[in-house]
């Protein structure tokens, strides 16, 4: 009898052990669904959209039409590939994510870049903006970087959460977009002028430039640094030298200029150098290092350029008018450059 107990009793505990022993459950996942690549492409739309609205409505020189880099956005190409579960603890899902740029887009952003970032190359501005890695550009209009993300189905559908984000390759992007959306029309100091011929001046003021280059025998980088106003956001030395002006005689000999012209011109240039001053303070400490000698050439430039341009007049205050116009529109160029490595 006191065996049959112990039997009972052992069978009973196999039994309850057995009920306890419940398999474990997989999450299911959906990594293919429609609605994963349409989720990420209105996430990458939103994005450029709001991109370009931030940037056209802080363009002094109005020369974006945020609605044409949207209307690209619309147009890109966006592919998830091979998508399929990760064989990790807490599986996901991972695909290689393809942003294609329509070529005729492409053509006109790299065409129109100068307008947007100077001389500087377009490819290597697309490179900073890539970030650390996760997002990668071919030269070619293609960008794309791996994401991972979930796709749990339910009984409303698909529910969607991005494990990696889309930033770097949305700032990628929408830095080739902007130079897409230049206006046909635009306008250099105060007059209307076409896109083409906007670009013809640059190029021309940049040849004359580069033919004005002074030997670097010449003049040493602090000296560069000295002779403009805006260069005192790099603090290379205490004592900071006043912008380079011609000194005026009496504006009222002057035909045809005005002493509140020349009163405008001036305040319009204070208010660009202390733009590009603000900026540079608040860029982020490496990104400036790696700047500095770039903006060493950029001040050479423009002061070149700047006093070309002013030998072209025919008395002081001309002179002085047309720097100060010049010098304008080249920091308010530089200004937006500058804010390309931080598009928001």
């Amino acid at each position: 009898m006191y065996k049959k107990l112990l039997t009972l009793t052992f069978v009973a505990a196999s039994l309850a052990a057995c009920g306890d022993d419940k398999p474990k459950q997989n999450v299911q996942l959906s990594c293919k669904d429609p609605a994963v690549l349409q989720n990420v492409r209105t996430l990458m739309q939103d994005s450029i959209k709001q991109k370009a609205r931030h940037y056209s409505q802080n363009d002094n020189r109005q020369y974006v039409d945020a609605d044409k880099v949207i209307a690209a956005g619309s147009e890109l190409d966006i592919k998830l590939e091979n998508a399929a579960a990760t064989n990790e603890t807490h599986p996901v899902c991972s695909a290689q994510l393809n942003v294609t740029v329509p070529y005729q887009v492409l053509q006109t952003a790299y065409n129109n870049a100068p307008l947007i970032y100077g001389q500087q190359d377009m490819n290597s501005i697309l490179q900073r903006h890539t970030g650390s890695g996760k997002t990668a550009y071919n030269g070619s209009g293609v960008f794309s970087q791996t994401l991972r993300y979930k796709a749990i189905p339910g009984e409303g559908g698909v529910s969607i959460s991005l494990v990696d984000d889309l930033n770097n390759t949305a700032d990628a992007v929408s830095a080739l977009l902007l130079p897409y959306g230049v206006k046909n029309h635009v306008l250099i100091n105060g007059k209307p002028v076409s896109k083409e011929e906007a670009l013809k001046q640059l190029r021309s003021e940049v040849k004359d430039a580069d033919e004005q280059q002074p030997s670097p025998f010449e003049r040493d980088p602090q000296s560069i640094l000295e002779d403009n106003s805006a260069s005192s956001v790099f603090d290379f030395s205490d004592h900071q030298q006043p912008a380079e002006t011609i000194s005026p005689a009496d504006t009222h000999n002057t035909p045809g200029l005005s002493a509140a012209e020349l009163d405008q011109a001036r305040n319009n240039y204070d208010a660009a150098d202390g733009e590009i001053n603000r900026i540079w303070n608040n860029m982020d400490q490496t990104v400036r290092k790696e700047l500095v000698d770039e903006q060493r050439d950029w001040i050479n430039q423009k002061n070149n350029s700047c006093r070309r341009a002013a030998a072209r007049a025919g008395d002081p205050q001309q002179a002085e008018y047309l720097q100060l116009q010049c010098s304008t529109r080249m920091t308010r160029e530089r200004i937006q450059y500058l804010k390309g490595y931080s598009i928001q």
